[in-house]
């Protein structure tokens, strides 16, 4: 789960500024409504924003935005619609504790509307590196001394005697035909410091040669061979 939460971190500054303006406006519409003895549904529509509020900072905080995305992007409609329907209705109670109530409102909104923007995009859209930066994009949080240390040896030699194919095996290779493909749920692009990894794009079949660890080694289908991160990957 680390992975996704380099796709929607809560320390990007634009995610963190929303969240805590959004968290400031329900509190402020919850104590005006106190204060102006609000009842009936815009109590039901304040308690909604609140899980809804703190469901979407706790899963940006805890690096589990991304697996629930589509459902958090649907209540976040909901209470769009919810917030335009409630803020007319407020603001014609006129007391101190109902324009309170109402500007903590239109703060909520206006911060999910950046919302909108911010978690709506997925990482392939031209507009997330404008939000995210591009040093976000595709970083796995997969710490490099896990890999096999005797990785960068056998890298070499597959480089120059590449593992022959599935299905064109011959006497002696009975393992070729047992390797197995994985398909890419993110796209991935490589450390150009580091020539052992592989970049990838989102949907794209591997072959896995080996699955020990965290990052495997894996065969594109032009023959190059190379580490990947394995949560990156989902079995064919």
């Amino acid at each position: 789960m680390d992975s996704y939460g380099n796709i929607y971190p809560l320390t990007n500054p634009l995610v963190l500024i929303t969240s805590c303006f959004a968290v400031a406006g329900w509190i402020i519409a919850f104590v005006g409504a106190c204060v102006a003895a609000l009842h009936g549904i815009a109590w039901w529509i304040i308690i909604f924003e609140l899980f809804f509020t703190v469901g979407v900072v706790v899963a940006l905080g805890l690096g589990g935005f991304l697996p629930h995305r589509g459902m958090l992007l649907t209540l976040l409609a909901i209470s769009f619609v919810y917030l335009t329907y409630i803020i007319p209705l407020i603001k014609a109670d006129g007391t101190p504790g109902g324009r309170a109530t109402m500007g903590g409102l239109i703060i909520l909104i206006i911060m999910q509307g950046f919302w909108i923007f911010l978690l709506g995009i997925s990482e392939e859209s031209r507009l997330y590196p404008l939000f995210y930066g591009r040093n976000n994009v595709n970083i796995p949080n997969i710490s490099s001394s896990i890999r096999p240390s005797n990785f960068q040896s056998s890298y070499s030699r597959n480089k120059e005697n590449p593992l022959p194919s599935i299905g064109s095996s011959s006497p002696g290779e009975g393992e070729a035909g047992s390797y197995t493909t994985a398909k890419a749920m993110h796209t991935y692009r490589a450390n150009p410091q580091d020539p052992s990894e592989l970049s990838f794009s989102k949907n794209e079949e591997l072959e896995i040669i080996d699955r020990n660890g965290n990052w495997w080694k894996a065969r594109k289908q032009d023959g190059s061979v190379g580490i990947v991160p394995s949560n990156y990957f989902s079995s064919v």
